[in-house]
């Protein structure tokens, strides 16, 4: 009877500490400002809701509400910490939709839902009518697409046991299909021979330079050109204490990736937004100091990047992109005079308009193959 009652009084004293631990918690996340963006997780967070009736009948108020809280949680990072590791000591392979690969890799998980929704079918259309459209202003060989498929489908063998299929084979068979005949700049396959090879960071979504190199190869075998061999580059170590995107979905200890550059001579001049100063570099070496060391690449991303070089042949190439492209750009300055990179999500103006006003002579759309199918943006191609 006493031990019952020993028990009892332990079970209240727990359950005491639990709700006063919440209500400190749920106290201040009323009195903490809300945090407009992560520069941990490189992501904007998820802000309060406004109230409606009809978003609350319709379960999409609370759907925002929860992401809200979860978002603005106090000590967010720690307890994403902490919740990985008890995962992992369940020996959990995914958690937060990453994948604890083989060989030290963080891979983010992709749905095959996902990647056929109603979005990416909007999208898919989107991208034809307009690589048609442009093909036909610009002529054959002057208009590429480049989709990149994620680490999680080029090093699919270092994927844990049992991981599903997520279809980006299937998704890429079919846009090429899709596609007016040489507009396809077949990334995937020259990317399955180099697997071995460091083609994607490990703590990010992105792939390297090395990666982004071979997918110039692709698209200068397909104008016909002669091969770039990658000893004509100066490959510089710009970081070796990167930690991206999906190690911050996680957090918890992991080797750093390199950050290389491949550099070869020639004057270039860049400019962001179409105002400021021209910078006499790609590489924005300030920010290797941030969280955010990717942007080291062209400054992260902006709705407009112009890059002059001294190729003087008066070819201009326009780069509709995410930032897939940013350590790709630099391979393209012995190809054309000028190179513009207009970003969708932050560029507002028209397309067409674009094209026609700054005599665009090629167009190459770059974008990562999983980050593509949820684009809401790919819609101002054809407005």
């Amino acid at each position: 009877m006493e031990k019952d009652m020993k028990e009892g009084k332990s079970d209240k004293i727990l359950c005491i500490l639990f709700c006063g631990c919440m209500s400190i918690f749920f106290i201040i996340s009323l009195i903490k400002p809300q945090t407009g963006f992560s520069e941990f997780e490189n992501r904007y967070l998820s802000q309060k809701p406004k109230f409606s009736v009809k978003e609350v009948f319709s379960g999409k108020y609370m759907e925002q509400y929860e992401a809200y809280i979860t978002d603005q949680f106090p000590f967010r990072n720690h307890w994403i910490t902490c919740k990985t590791l008890a995962e992992r000591a369940l020996l959990k392979s995914e958690i937060n939709g990453i994948y604890f690969a083989k060989d030290q890799y963080y891979m983010e998980r992709q749905k095959k839902s996902q990647l056929f929704a109603e979005q990416s079918e909007r999208n898919q259309e989107t991208l034809v009518s307009f690589i048609k459209q442009q093909q036909e202003e610009l002529g054959a060989g002057h208009v590429s697409v480049m989709l990149v498929p994620t680490a999680a489908c080029v090093l699919k063998d270092k994927l844990p046991l049992l991981a599903p299929e997520d279809g980006q084979e299937e998704l890429l068979s079919k846009i090429e299909a899709m596609l007016p005949k040489d507009t396809w700049i077949d990334v995937y396959k020259e990317l399955l021979l180099h697997k071995e090879e460091e083609i994607f960071y490990r703590t990010d979504h992105h792939w390297t330079t090395l990666g982004a190199f071979y997918a110039y190869k692709v698209w200068k075998e397909k104008q016909g050109q002669k091969m770039p061999l990658r000893e004509n580059y100066k490959e510089v170590c710009l970081s070796d204490s990167f930690t991206g995107t999906l190690y911050a979905k996680v957090n918890v200890p992991m080797k750093p990736d390199q950050i290389i550059a491949f550099i070869k001579t020639g004057e270039v001049k860049v400019r962001l937004d179409m105002s400021g100063e021209w910078k006499d570099s790609l590489y924005f070496e300030e920010r290797l100091s941030t969280r955010d060391q990717y942007a080291v690449f062209c400054d992260g991303n902006h709705a407009v990047t112009e890059i002059e070089t001294s190729a003087n042949n008066g070819k201009n190439l326009l780069i509709i992109k995410d930032s897939y492209a940013h350590c790709l750009a630099p391979f393209f300055m012995a190809d054309f005079e000028k190179i513009t990179m207009l970003d969708l999500r932050y560029y507002n103006g028209s397309i067409k308009s674009y094209i026609e006003e700054y005599q665009i002579t090629d167009i190459l759309v770059v974008y990562n193959l999983a980050g593509f199918t949820i684009d809401r943006y790919i819609n101002k191609l054809i407005k």
